[in-house]
């Protein structure tokens, strides 16, 4: 740009003429940040844009209430949906108010409540993740059965170690009693027998 520019934006736009020698220092995070915004109108709307989706809507409806009445000509359908130039004094007319009950849900709201589904199922997910497949009580009556009384050494291994569900998987996934008392002897023996 050249020094012209500079000198008419430095009169319209006070303060910008750091930027003819020192550009942006965040532009790449702003690139990030703003980088894929575009809007097309759906969520939000402005008095001084026609919806042409809405017209579209009422037209069809205004047309299909009076099916046997054939003389309405279509000049006389457009007054009636409310699509008419502006007054001259440049304030909006007021619009006539329809009760229908109860509105059907935004585009926004949708938008939630799909978020809200898609966290509670994550979260329940999550949990059962957690949890493991066997609780802590399944893995205890196994141990029990497996010979290990309240008062051994390999019961309070056992009350140690499945607290952690990796452990208590490891534990389910031997095969027989026995070789589930001789593990839970070892654990207790590695780590108090030293």
């Amino acid at each position: 740009m050249d020094d012209e520019w500079w000198k008419k934006a430095r009169a319209d736009i006070p303060g910008c003429g750091k930027f003819k020698k020192k550009g942006l220092e965040n532009e790449d995070d702003l690139a990030k940040c703003f980088a894929d915004i575009t809007t097309i109108g759906i969520d939000h709307w402005s008095p001084h844009v026609v919806n042409v989706e809405n017209v579209d809507e009422t037209q069809e409806e205004a047309t299909n209430f009076d099916p046997q009445d054939d003389d309405v000509s279509p000049e006389t359908q457009e007054e009636d949906i409310g699509i008419s130039p502006p007054p001259a004094s440049g304030k909006r007319l007021a619009r006539p108010v329809e009760k229908s009950g109860k509105k059907a849900k935004s585009g926004n709201a949708l938008l939630i409540q799909e978020a809200v589904n898609s966290m509670a199922s994550s979260a329940n997910e999550y949990v059962s993740k957690r949890h493991g497949k066997y609780s802590i009580d399944e893995v205890m009556e196994v141990v029990i059965a497996c010979g290990a009384g309240y008062d051994s050494n390999e019961h309070y291994i056992a009350t140690e170690l499945f607290v952690k569900k990796e452990q208590r998987e490891m534990f389910m996934t031997l095969p027989t009693n026995e070789i589930r008392f001789t593990w839970l002897r070892r654990k207790y023996n590695d780590k108090y027998d030293k």
